[in-house]
């Protein structure tokens, strides 16, 4: 039996036998038989959306169904989705949860398979994940600080990552920052080699004294275009999307009428009778979640929007803001009864 299969036959087995003991998982208690249910449904949506290619979803899928009813499967075909995904390293964390879970002997025969399987998959995935060296020299090792995408890593020690762009930048006090753009491959070990230099050899790149300070007017004023075109783009969008996501709402009313009226009854979706109960209710499945999609989009397009234009104008605002007036100095004559000078006067 091939390793889908398998994992097929396991969502249905590992939820459908009420005799399955307690110790074989490491929730506290069996879970009822309406948390079952659920997790068969999102199991089976999660395997329906792993084959389509939309690992994503399945994933998402997935671990809601381990929310309701913890099971060895779940988790194993939750690694597999991250593995389509990209995601590496994830799936090494989930595949560690199955393998180190202990099971007792009178576990269900399927939790023991999914088991074994994620073994296989952690030994196969290990060469996959990349790793990358980073080298630095110029500076004291113990002061050197390195950050890859931001996270602070250490110098000694080869750091693993998914696969995928990166940016790695090495700071030291009295040197000056260097970055480094590259790209870690599956299966490849990386070694990237930095050299800091001290600060002082830019220092000559400093402002001279007399020369005149970029003019901040016209930065305002295209910071302001950007940021208010930027704003009614998104705002526009949201608009679009809103419209966009009503329409799918009124869709699906019209979906569920429908699946009300079928066969003279209610029909339950988690559960159709017939294919075309199963049609009906794929179709309204399908019209909700395109309704939240397009929900979402909105949202965020009008957030974006609001920051887009709360951001230009902010920027304007502190760039227009009138810096504090240079008080002059100023000469004045002094005549005495025992002679005459020059009186200097202004603030020092």
């Amino acid at each position: 039996m091939n390793i889908r299969r398998r994992l097929r036959l396991g969502l249905f087995v590992a939820l459908a036998l009420p005799a399955v003991p307690a110790t074989a998982v490491s929730e506290p208690a069996r879970p009822d038989e309406q948390a079952k249910a659920v997790a068969r449904a999102l199991a089976d949506k999660g395997w329906e959306l792993f084959n389509a290619g939309r690992y994503e979803e399945a994933l998402a899928a997935f671990r809601s169904a381990e929310a309701q009813v913890h099971a060895p499967p779940f988790l194993l075909l939750a690694a597999r989705s991250c593995e389509r995904l990209g995601r590496l390293i994830e799936a090494r964390a989930l595949y560690r949860r199955v393998v180190d879970e202990p099971l007792d002997a009178s576990a269900s025969r399927v939790f023991h398979q999914a088991q074994a399987d994620a073994k296989a998959g952690l030994a196969a995935l290990a060469p996959r994940i990349p790793a990358l060296d980073v080298a630095v020299t110029g500076a004291a090792p113990g002061a050197v600080e390195l950050t890859l995408n931001g996270e602070r890593i250490a110098l000694a020690t080869p750091v693993e990552r998914d696969p995928g762009e990166y940016k790695l930048v090495a700071t030291a006090p009295g040197y000056t920052p260097v970055a480094r753009m590259f790209r870690l491959t599956e299966g490849k070990r990386e070694r990237v080699t930095i050299e800091l230099s001290p600060a002082s050899t830019v220092a000559a790149t400093a402002s001279l004294p007399g020369r005149a300070p970029p003019a901040a007017g016209s930065d305002a004023r295209a910071i302001a275009l950007i940021g208010g075109g930027a704003a009614g783009a998104l705002v526009l969008a949201g608009v679009a999307f809103t419209l966009v996501a009503n329409g799918h709402a009124s869709d699906a009313t019209q979906q569920w009428m429908k699946v009300k009226a079928m066969d003279d009854g209610p029909v339950d979706c988690s559960n159709p009778a017939g294919t075309d109960q199963a049609n009906q209710c794929q179709k309204l499945s399908s019209m909700v979640d395109d309704k939240y999609l397009f929900s979402n989009l909105a949202a965020w397009s009008f957030i974006l929007g609001g920051a887009s234009a709360l951001g230009a104008l902010g920027y304007t605002w502190l760039a227009a803001a009138p810096s504090e007036p240079e008080k002059p100095m100023h000469l004045s004559p002094l005549v005495t009864p025992g002679g005459a000078g020059l009186v200097a006067g202004g603030v020092f």
